[in-house]
């Protein structure tokens, strides 16, 4: 049985549209804009605010404005 050799490259189509060609390849930096995640700023007079992240900072969030208000009160003088 005898075999008969493989064609390497096709002839173009003269149909086709001409591709356009990669002139250039660099690298180049893009700043992209943050997704914006609204976050709770609580504010208290003396200039002290606490930015609490989410539903899971509340906790600490609550621990340390306690600890605060107590030592506004009667702390360390």
């Amino acid at each position: 049985m005898r075999r008969m050799p493989r064609k390497l490259s096709r002839p173009a189509k003269a149909s086709r549209e001409k591709r356009a060609e990669c002139e250039i390849v660099q690298f180049a930096e893009v700043d992209f804009v943050p997704p914006v995640i609204p976050r709770l700023v609580i504010r208290f007079s003396e200039g002290l605010s606490v930015l609490v992240e989410d539903e899971r900072s509340v906790p600490l969030a609550a621990a340390f404005i306690t600890a605060f208000r107590a030592q506004e009160k009667g702390g360390a003088k």
